[in-house]
């Protein structure tokens, strides 16, 4: 029997820090929320107001609802992928920018 421990199985799991404060993550779920609720109660008022003047009681909305899910999928897909790309170029190191040391090397080989 042995006592041996692997230090890697047995230390704590550190949490993922993202970037995000709370008062960020809960500005992220307002703007998806509105993303998605506009469209649909502007489409689906748009399409009862429709079906009530041509008399075609639930064509008009279902076809509002229908499309008011399309364009939020894509308003949020839109959303999604800025805030991904905005994450990984925060991540990511700045290599496009020389130091002080290497700016002077170049000023004083010329």
């Amino acid at each position: 029997m042995s006592t041996e421990q692997n230090g890697p199985q047995n230390e704590p799991k550190k949490p993922v820090d993202n970037g995000l404060s709370l008062a960020q993550a809960f500005n992220l779920a307002w703007q998806f929320g509105y993303t998605m609720a506009i469209p649909l109660v502007v489409l689906a008022i748009g399409g009862r107001l429709l079906d009530k003047y041509l008399n075609t009681s639930p064509l008009f909305i279902l076809i509002g609802i229908f499309v008011s899910i399309i364009i939020s999928s894509i308003l949020v897909g839109m959303k999604a992928v800025k805030i991904i790309q905005g994450l990984s170029d925060k991540n990511e190191p700045d290599t496009s920018t020389k130091s002080q040391d290497d700016k002077r090397d170049n000023n004083s080989e010329k």
